[in-house]
């Protein structure tokens, strides 16, 4: 029951409510004001707290939006801004009841292009920015995964809390219900072989049509877009099309570090360890994510080893071969490069023609009026020798300003996109390639390179190629450093700074430095 008090100068024994206080003078009222304020104060901060528990942003500095502009500006350096503009600018996020983030495209040719080519990226750079470990999904606007949180505070923080424990195996539980993500477009159908690839296409039929493990495990490298994902997917979706169908899991390494953190949290690692460890085929895409990370690479270790022991196939990718990972176990090294290794290379021009003749039917399902000539054809296939994703993207993008507006694939169209894209003959340089042409230059290893060593036969290497990655390519510095062992930026700026130093004043250096430049731009 309250009181109120009703309080008169100089008579202070007047009060309303039938009987006196204990005190004979009333409680002044800036008291009862501050403590309520207080007690408003003690309950915020408990709500706060819980929703930060909960995984929850609740302060006006954080939160999903702070994060998915860093995630843009990431993605804005990486891709080009053409590019980002075309496709990326467009998405916009939200966050589901569950509590994983949503991503939202406004087309289903925008999600799926997105999903293909920058998913797993998006989700790398998330999981560096958010330390909650959100899932992360892509969908289409008007989906019901796209509609944003309404419920209630409190029902949404108990949700949260009640979904905690079991978030680890979310991403598991997704790619057990789907086991190949845009299975129709990922087959061994759709996958175009050629001198460049046909090690690894062999390789994956044979493992697939297999009783038992010929090779364990099987490691595909490759530089980025080539195809390995393709291949993965193809394989994770025909183990469970044979004649004797087998379960088969497919993840990134993302998704992989990220349920075996949640799980330690949670002190709920058996869950995890079940859901990786029981099915008959594992399949984990960009293992070279994990590396580095002690208690997730012996998680990993262990996990392999057990697999292999069970005779169940352990399928993996990555962008460098096993021997160059930098990984901290010798014995995960050991054990990786104990299987077979196929390598991935970039298409010659005959295979980037399948290649693109693939894309293009795959596209007239969406685009049945789609006519691409075949002058059109040779002069993409001709002009763009990066990457076959790269080669789908300008399509995708020749796509958008002819077939969406009612208009023909011309070579006006073709240019006028290839412009916009800044793509051009020339062979776009990344970090990877100057490694390889610096190590090559010095006699050493690109993973001496990307190693902790010190010594002065490796650091002028590493400096030199680290003063090449800035100046040559478009990389961030922060990029830069951690594709040299995963180091700080300010390492990258001691090492421009160094080599800048001896340039100006003289040294032999600049002669090694003229000589790779010229060797790169070739």
């Amino acid at each position: 029951m309250r009181i109120n008090f009703r309080y008169r100068r100089g008579d202070p024994s007047c009060c309303v409510g039938g009987f006196l206080p204990k005190k004979q003078t009333p409680e002044p009222r800036n008291r009862v004001i501050k403590t309520k304020v207080w007690r408003t104060m003690a309950l915020n901060k408990l709500a706060v707290a819980e929703a930060k528990t909960a995984g929850f942003e609740v302060d006006g500095t954080g939160g999903i939006s702070a994060i998915w502009r860093q995630v843009r500006s990431r993605l804005r350096d990486e891709c080009g801004q053409a590019l980002y503009s075309q496709e990326i600018a467009r998405l916009r996020v939200s966050v589901s009841e569950s509590g994983a983030v949503v991503i939202v495209a406004p087309s289903q040719f925008n999600r799926d292009w997105v999903e293909d080519h920058w998913g797993a990226r998006i989700r790398a750079i998330w999981s560096e920015l958010d330390t909650t470990l959100r899932p992360v999904h892509l969908v289409v606007e008007g989906s019901a995964d796209a509609q944003p949180v309404v419920a209630k505070r409190a029902e949404l923080l108990k949700k949260a809390v009640s979904d905690a424990p079991v978030k680890e195996s979310r991403a598991s539980r997704e790619a057990d219900a789907e086991p190949a993500i845009g299975e129709t477009r990922f087959t061994f159908d759709s996958f175009r072989v050629g001198p460049a690839n046909e090690v690894a296409a062999a390789a994956a039929r044979t493992v697939v049509g297999a009783q038992t493990p010929p090779f364990n495990p099987v490691f595909f490298y490759g530089d980025y877009g080539v195809g390995k994902t393709h291949l993965m997917h193809a394989m994770s979706s025909a183990f469970e099309h044979t004649s004797r169908p087998r379960k088969a899991l497919y993840l990134t390494a993302e998704e992989f570090l990220s349920g075996f953190v949640t799980a330690m949290r949670a002190r709920d690692t058996i869950s995890f360890k079940e859901t990786v460890r029981g099915v008959d085929v594992l399949l984990i895409d960009d293992v070279h994510f994990i590396a580095g990370k002690l208690k997730t690479e012996d998680e990993l270790l262990n996990t392999i080893a057990a697999l292999i022991a069970e005779n169940k196939q352990v399928v993996l990718a990555s962008h460098r071969p096993p021997a160059e990972l930098q990984v901290s176990d010798d014995r995960l090294r050991s054990l990786l490069t104990g299987g077979l290794s196929c390598p991935l290379g970039k298409p010659d021009l005959d295979l980037r023609r399948q290649i693109l003749d693939c894309k293009i039917a795959q596209a007239k399902c969406h685009y049945p009026v789609l006519d691409v000539p075949e002058a059109v054809r040779d002069f993409l296939a001709a002009r763009i020798t990066t990457s076959p994703r790269e080669l789908e993207g300008v399509l995708n993008n020749v796509i958008c300003r002819t077939a969406l507006l009612g208009l023909p694939v011309t070579m006006e169209a073709v240019s006028t996109a290839l412009r916009e894209l800044s793509l051009n003959s020339e062979r776009r340089l990344t970090v990877d390639d100057i490694q390889k042409v610096v190590a090559s230059h010095y006699g050493v290893t690109p993973a001496d390179i990307c190693s902790k060593r010190r010594t002065q036969s490796v650091v002028r290497p590493r400096h030199v190629a680290m003063y090449l990655a800035k100046t040559m390519t478009t990389r961030s510095l922060p990029d830069i450093g951690r594709r040299f062992g995963g180091r700080d930026h300010s390492t990258v700026i001691h090492a421009v700074n160094k080599v800048t130093a001896l340039l100006e004043a003289g040294d032999p250096v600049g002669d090694d430095i003229d000589r790779l430049t010229r060797e790169l731009q070739s």
